[in-house]
């Protein structure tokens, strides 16, 4: 009897009461849902802006409010576009400067400049530290976007390069060389992806209980999230502890290319060149310190680099036994593959340990 009551008065009256409830601001409606997600996108879509030379990148001189997950923080750039703290700066007394380039890890997304290892780096340096890290970068972007500013006549003593472990995804499937230039292109045209509307529609026959339907599901998901990042199969770093395949041996030879291509650029330039490697937290969880990631870049910096910066043992080494899902819940962003604050600290305290003064190459 109850089920039949409610679905009469949700067939003859269910979008009158969901009405009722929109308009009172007791339910947040599908159209003011759907304005919040536009204006989020809109708004990172203003300040993360394409780029002819090397893909895309921050706008200058932005002051912006940025959202990454449930975390609000502000991102400030200079008249290059790169980031840096909404704090004044000091000016640093030594002219030397470090570049310091790498993706989302390195430009610091969900936190705070000073909250990040660069910024902490910045703060600590007597150096002048030049983060050109933005989300999605890969080594293609790493040597178009340092050549760029070199050429245009920017002067660095010194650049560190942080590798990321989804670098090898993007150069495989994400990016590749114009094919009238060595600017950087997309190596497929992206097509616009399919919305999944989950909100109430309009013809509903029974809007009260699909309403009740996509609430329970939310907060099943809230209370019980799918983590993907967490899956020993996760398509952005399961390749440092899968058997290689053709799409792997792709991302690999271009990275190396680029990142060839980078060193003999600076080489040239007598700028020294640093390659630092880090984990996500399916290394943590399905690899171990001396993954493959580690092998490569090691084997590469033999004869190119003047540091080796391998953080892979900072986060395996384990004095006390911890489970490796609270490593993970100590140094990463909650249900997130990036560093949260503790983590951007330990990667600092190991930096601050270098003296990226000193001349030479190993």
């Amino acid at each position: 009897i109850s089920c039949f009551i409610f679905f009469s008065t949700d067939f003859f009256l269910g979008k009158i009461i969901l009405n009722f409830l929109y308009e009172s601001n007791i339910v947040q409606s599908p159209q003011k849902i759907k304005l919040e997600i536009e204006k989020r996108k809109n708004n990172e879509k203003s300040y993360r802006i394409k780029n002819d030379f090397y893909h895309h990148t921050l706008k200058s001189n932005t002051i912006a409010k940025s959202v990454w997950g449930s975390f609000n923080y502000t991102t400030c750039t200079d008249k290059f576009g790169f980031r840096i703290s909404c704090q004044k700066n000091e000016n640093k007394k030594n002219k030397k400067k470090i570049i310091i380039i790498g993706d989302s890890f390195t430009e610091g997304i969900g936190l705070n400049y000073r909250e990040t290892f660069v910024g902490m780096f910045n703060k600590y340096s007597e150096y002048e530290i030049i983060n050109m890290g933005v989300t999605s970068y890969s080594p293609i972007i790493y040597w178009n976007k340092v050549k760029h500013f070199l050429n245009k006549g920017l002067e660095a003593d010194h650049v560190i390069v942080f590798i990321d472990v989804s670098d090898i995804d993007d150069e495989a499937n994400n990016y590749k060389k114009c094919s009238d230039s060595d600017y950087v292109c997309d190596r497929f045209v992206k097509k616009d992806k399919l919305e999944i509307n989950h909100l109430v529609k309009e013809e509903e026959k029974f809007p009260l209980f699909k309403h009740i339907q996509i609430t329970t599901k939310k907060l099943k998901r809230k209370i019980k999230p799918k983590i993907y990042i967490y899956r020993k199969d996760f398509e952005r770093s399961y390749w440092t502890y899968s058997d290689s395949n053709e799409e792997i041996k792709k991302g690999i030879n271009n990275s190396m290319k680029y990142m060839k291509n980078l060193s003999d650029y600076l080489n040239a330039k007598n700028i020294t060149l640093s390659v630092a490697v880090y984990p996500h937290p399916g290394q943590i969880l399905h690899d171990n310190k001396n993954s493959k990631h580690v092998q490569i870049w090691r084997d590469f910096c033999k004869q190119k680099c003047k540091y080796f910066i391998n953080l892979f043992p900072i986060f395996f080494n384990n004095k006390d036994n911890v489970k490796k899902m609270d490593i993970i819940k100590k140094y990463f962003i909650k249900n997130d593959l990036h560093f949260n604050r503790r983590g951007n600290k330990k990667i600092f305290d190991y930096l601050i340990k270098l003296d990226f003064g000193a001349p030479g190459r190993i």
